[in-house]
């Protein structure tokens, strides 16, 4: 975000050096990009953080400036001379959506519409936002002085009665941009008795915005959900300037400092008329929150012993109104700009980001290093994605929210198990947390069979979530999906999972038939009875979905062995196998033939040839050819007399 040093000024004394304002600045939390040149006026372009709404305009960083150094900040003219009022001259709003927060609208008459005067073109220019008349430029100007979005209508060409509603099946709009947007039942928007009149928060339409005809003129002002808005804006790209600011959780008493700064301009500039009050639906007036602070917490959290009275000037000049003090805590008044700070920890947070993060002293790592620092179940995800990508599999990361249609597939949990509907939904078709991994697998499957792929084999670890007995539970769990155009054989999935399993240090497991109607050829895999996983077929793709918990319940314990000074001889192997022996057993038999046998893989699978990599390796020596060879017919051996496996020829 640009903010131009000079209109800064206007609202607080900054430091002489430039590089001690972004210094701070950026311990403050609004880091510094780049420096720019527009007008022989130097440009801060700030990285600012998305849950500070209030800081997205010169009033807000003017503000952040005067918190931290301790500047006075100059106050913002607004225009006083007219009433609050529920009805508006010559037409009426209703507000229809959950979605609005407040509306404030006035009728501005006799206007002349002209180019702005230099002072104005040269700050939309400073920004990058064209200049194209004076009324649409001083909604611009606003929005960047205040922070609030603004949008003016050519009240002509408006019918009587306008509604902020959401969308309608099939309703269009063409942008001023002469864009064409094909809006959906979840787009905010406004509109009159015949056409939909604009996006709300994100652009104005092209058939009733100002012209150069343009005599009388409809303001409005609003705050909406910011969720909603947010949706709608990346939707359709409506990465407009208004957009990004409605996106942000922004203050619905910022709506009545914009329009009102926005008719003090107006009047100062003879503009036009003022036509009545000021239209204002205001259904949930926010107030400013109370928080408690505690000084025993504050000094836990931070490390420092802070004075009282330093605490108390400080929260002051962050415009914290404090309602009362003890010995034990401030009872603090939160601004409503402030929509970030929520709970005492967010308190505590502002009073070292303005004391500075370098007054809280550094302490040494204790010598000692803890001999286990890592979660067990850390190491387990790592050797699971490392065990499946060495099989050929590819891993996938999706979101956890999905389509309520897609929860058919949960066929892994009991009837009492419901699914956590998301509040705050992303989009109006994806309304739940997914109860298991497999819709996720069963898109990339679908997408790669659409760009004709000759073959997936994919995984995802992550996380899958439900309700049970009025408990929100939520479980790890890994998800694997195979097809093969050519040859899409269930002895070769069987045989992948085997060889994953075995390499996880699964060695006792067993697989028993699931009584599942979603999926075909379903199984249930057992580990000393318990069940850690479920597999099946859906139309022509295998999955399976393994419980991650209970997988590291169920692994062996593997001892650690210093690494080997002598090189391991590796060789690979192709074995005929015959149908329905089992992968794993195949593998635990070859590692048990001898100790000098250190690693086994299975490489490949086509038809009932099963290609495995083998390591011959001895701490104390380099294996000779002659003991390798040894081992390998005594494996050839184990493996005719137990499973009937014969040797490949070349």
């Amino acid at each position: 975000m640009r903010f131009p040093i000079n209109w800064l000024k206007e609202y607080v004394s900054l430091p002489d050096k430039l590089s001690v304002l972004t210094d701070r600045l950026t311990m403050a939390g609004h880091m510094l990009d780049k420096i720019d040149e527009v007008n022989e006026n130097r440009i801060l372009d700030l990285e600012l953080r998305g849950n500070r709404a209030d800081c997205y305009s010169i009033r807000g960083i003017a503000r952040e400036i005067s918190a931290i150094f301790d500047k006075q900040l100059k106050e913002l003219p607004l225009y006083q001379d007219t009433k609050l009022t529920h009805a508006l001259k010559d037409f009426t709003i209703n507000a229809e959506s959950q979605f609005v927060k407040r509306v404030m609208a006035i009728r501005i008459k006799d206007v002349k519409i002209t180019p702005s005067p230099p002072e104005i073109r040269r700050r939309l220019e400073e920004y990058g936002i064209p200049a194209l008349n004076n009324i649409v430029d001083l909604t611009n100007y606003v929005m960047l002085e205040t922070g609030q979005p603004m949008h003016a209508f050519d009240s002509e060409k408006l019918g009587k009665f306008l509604k902020v509603r959401l969308a309608k099946v099939g309703e269009e709009i063409t942008t001023f941009q002469d864009m064409n947007i094909k809006l959906i039942s979840d787009d905010l928007v406004w509109a009159d008795e015949k056409s939909v009149l604009s996006v709300a928060g994100a652009v104005g339409g092209k058939y009733h915005s100002i012209s150069d005809m343009t005599t009388h003129v409809l303001l409005e002002a609003a705050s909406y959900n910011q969720a909603n808005i947010r949706r709608t804006v990346h939707r359709h790209y409506l990465l407009t300037d208004a957009g990004i600011r409605h996106e942000k959780e922004l203050d619905s008493n910022l709506v009545e400092e914009g329009i009102k700064r926005f008719l003090y301009l107006l009047k100062k500039y003879n503009w036009g008329s003022i036509d009545g009050g000021i239209f204002d639906y205001y259904p949930k007036p926010v107030k400013p929150r109370t928080l408690i602070l505690n000084f025993n917490y504050l000094t836990s959290l931070s490390g420092l012993i802070i004075e009282k009275d330093a605490v108390l000037k400080i929260l002051k000049r962050l415009y914290f109104n404090i309602i009362s003090v003890n010995d034990n805590e401030i009872e603090v008044q939160i601004p409503t700009f402030r929509t970030d700070v929520e709970g005492q920890e967010d308190v505590i947070e502002e009073i070292l980001r303005i004391l500075s993060y370098d007054e809280i002293s550094t302490k040494t790592l204790a010598l000692e290093i803890p001999e286990n620092i890592t979660p067990d179940f850390i190491k387990q995800e790592n050797d699971i994605k490392n065990s499946l990508t060495s099989l050929g599999f590819d891993e996938i990361i999706s979101l956890p929210f999905v389509n309520p249609e897609l929860q058919k597939y949960n066929l892994l949990l009991s009837d009492k198990a419901s699914p956590i509907t998301i509040e705050n939904r992303p989009s109006p078709e994806i309304e739940e947390m997914r109860m298991t991994i497999l819709p996720s697998l069963i898109s990339y499957v679908t997408k790669i069979k659409n760009e004709r792929g000759e073959s997936a084999r994919i995984f995802e670890v992550g996380k899958i979530y439900y309700q049970k007995n009025s408990k929100y539970i939520e479980n790890r769990a890994l998800g694997i999906a195979y097809w093969n155009k050519k040859n899409n054989d269930f002895r070769k999935f069987k045989g992948y999972l085997e060889a994953f399993l075995k390499l996880m240090q699964i060695t006792e497991m067993q697989y028993s038939s699931a009584d599942n109607s979603g999926l075909a050829k379903s199984f249930n895999i057992r580990v000393k009875k318990a069940v850690i996983g479920i597999g099946g077929m859906l139309q022509d793709t295998y999955f399976t979905e393994i419980y991650l918990d209970k997988l590291l319940d169920n692994a062996a314990v593997i001892p650690v062995a210093l690494w080997p000074n002598f090189p391991p001889q590796i060789e690979d192997l192709t074995l005929i196998i015959p149908t329905k022996t089992e992968i794993g057993k195949v593998i635990a038999a070859i590692q048990s033939t001898h100790d000098q046998l250190t690693e086994v893989r299975l490489m490949d699978i086509f038809g009932d040839s099963y290609t495995f990599r083998i390591s011959y390796q001895s701490p104390n020596r380099t294996l000779t050819d002659s003991e390798v060879d040894k081992i390998r017919k005594e494996i050839f051996r184990i493996l005719r007399t137990k499973y009937g496996v014969t040797i490949k020829e070349n």
